[in-house]
């Protein structure tokens, strides 16, 4: 059968808590038979598993105190940390030199844009009156235009008709009676009762009467071929000029309207953006002066840094000190209620739950030990930073019971806690450094005359105290609680019936097969 050669130090690869304390309290003590040094029996009894965590105190409910200011400024006012305020006392006053100073210029900027949006407001207004002067002005020119054409049409032109027809009439008469007189002066002539210069005057009025008809005539054809028309297109036309007009005069008007109510836009908005920018530099300015929201005790956020495990990089917080925006500049913690925020490594953190009663010792408190639970553990793990860039270790919160302590506890408080994963109530132990292991086989050195040969053993549960063997040793066996030197070691191999007894498998091609859960298939143990 294939052995690995190699052989590693129990402790190391079985508890491998990388620096994580483990106490076990043991409830019976065993035997009190003398026995070597180096040597330590087998023996049943119950412990409790326990760890030790340190970090911090905090407060449960605690608020933070940050600089809402937009630029960075320097204290020039701060109260003593330590100091219990109540609700509304000054904790901050921050220099406020340069906002007033542009808040100062802001003013004149907000007087001048207030100014130039009422100018804006009473250019609209004028440009409103405007607008109905012309608009009244233009309706007034289409109305005359339209009554014109109206007064033409039923008035005029209908005048002009009836005396075109009547001067047409008036001809036919007046050229009817002069032909009679004309035809009876050419009797009268035959007969001798008038003279040939009456009947040639006769002739000629009855001549001319004829050329007035005509004329009287003409011009009613005239006037309804030319004249008629063309005063209809003009009157028509000067209708068309006048609403054109209007329309030019209503399109003008909501051009120049909305160019004044743009301009007005324009500088409401901008009014509105300089007031805005002036208040919320007042409200900077108030911002300068931190006033407690609620009653509590004044905790400098630079001694909270300075406390944690990588210490703080900036000095305390006093008049003169840099505050940047956002900054965290203290804390108003509510003591009432403490936590003790405590960091446990990875390779505890999953079997540390919710509820698991703990001791947490407060030096600052005269040593004293307070009673609490595990409330929270951290989601994620966090660096060891550059001292130990390989360690992770959880943030694990323990409420302290709140009717301790009262008065006593502050925030930063050192703390160190010790936390009870569990307990085992009767078990087969051995000192878990007498525990190593060849590959997936765990042993044991036991005496075998005057050397130590390897006994294969289950394992149980352990800590970096004790370890439970759960097969192959029997309760009083001894076994070495050190590392044999070479030449004290009986290399004799252990046998598939020795691996068998400890709970382990050998497959067919020889190798072992890591420790199978549930008990041995043979009920032999080894003694030793």
């Amino acid at each position: 059968m294939k052995r690995l050669l190699s052989v590693s130090i129990g402790i190391a690869a079985l508890v491998a808590l990388a620096g994580a304390a483990v106490v076990i309290k043991p409830w019976d003590s065993g035997s009190s038979e003398s026995r070597s040094s180096d040597l330590a029996p087998a023996h049943r009894t119950g412990f409790e598993m326990t760890t030790n965590a340190t970090g911090e105190l905090e407060a449960k409910e605690q608020i933070e105190i940050r600089s809402k200011l937009e630029t960075q400024s320097t204290i020039v006012e701060v109260v003593d940390e330590g100091t219990l305020v109540n609700k509304g006392d000054v904790l901050v006053k921050l220099n406020t030199a340069s906002i007033q100073d542009q808040i100062d210029e802001e003013l004149v900027r907000v007087e001048s844009s207030r100014a130039d949006v009422e100018a804006a407001v009473n250019a609209e207004k004028i440009q409103i009156s405007e607008n109905d002067s012309r608009l009244r002005a233009g309706q007034m020119r289409l109305d005359i235009a339209e009554l014109a054409l109206q007064q033409w049409r039923d008035g005029d032109v209908v005048k002009q008709r009836q005396n075109l027809t009547l001067s047409i009439e008036q001809a036919q008469r007046q050229l009817k009676r002069l032909r009679d007189r004309f035809e009876r002066s050419e009797e009268l002539l035959t007969e001798g009762f008038v003279s040939q210069n009456e009947r040639d005057l006769d002739e000629i009025a009855f001549i001319d009467a004829q050329a007035k008809l005509e004329t009287a005539r003409l011009d009613k054809l005239v006037y309804e071929t030319y004249q008629h028309p063309r005063d209809e297109k003009s009157k028509l036309n000067e209708v068309e000029e006048a609403r054109a007009e209007l329309d030019r005069i209503i399109t003008q008007n909501e051009i120049n309207l909305s160019s004044k109510r743009s301009t007005l836009d324009n500088r409401q908005r901008t009014f509105e953006l300089r007031a805005s920018k002036l208040a919320k530099l007042q409200e900077q300015l108030e911002y300068a002066t931190i006033i407690a929201p609620s009653a509590g005790m004044v905790v400098f956020a630079t001694s909270m840094q300075q406390n944690n495990r990588w210490g703080g990089n900036e000095g305390p917080l006093q008049i003169g000190s840099n505050v940047r925006p956002n900054d965290l500049l203290m804390v108003l913690p509510d003591t009432s209620e403490m936590i003790a925020a405590v960091r446990v490594h990875e390779s505890l953190a999953g079997r540390i739950r919710p509820g698991l009663k703990t001791a947490v010792k407060i030096d600052a408190a005269g040593g004293s030990t307070f009673a609490g639970q595990v409330a929270s553990i951290g989601v994620l793990a966090e660096g060891g930073g550059w001292r130990d860039p390989n360690r992770r270790e959880y943030t694990v919160r323990i409420a302290l019971d709140p009717t301790q302590g009262q008065g006593v506890l502050k925030p930063s408080m050192r703390a160190e806690a010790i936390i009870t994963m569990g307990t085992i109530e009767d078990a087969l132990t051995v000192p878990v450094q007498s525990v190593f292991n060849d590959g997936p086989v765990r042993f044991v050195y036991v005496p075998d005359g005057s050397s130590y040969r390897r006994q294969p053993v289950g394992l149980g549960r352990r800590s970096d105290v004790l370890a439970e063997i759960t097969s192959g040793l029997q309760e009083g066996a001894l076994v070495l609680t050190r590392e044999p030197a070479p030449a004290e070691i009986n290399a004799r191999a252990w046998s598939n019936e020795e691996l068998i007894a400890a709970g382990y498998d050998v497959d067919d091609d020889g190798e072992v097969v890591p420790q199978r859960r549930g008990p041995p298939r043979q009920a032999s143990t080894a003694g030793g």
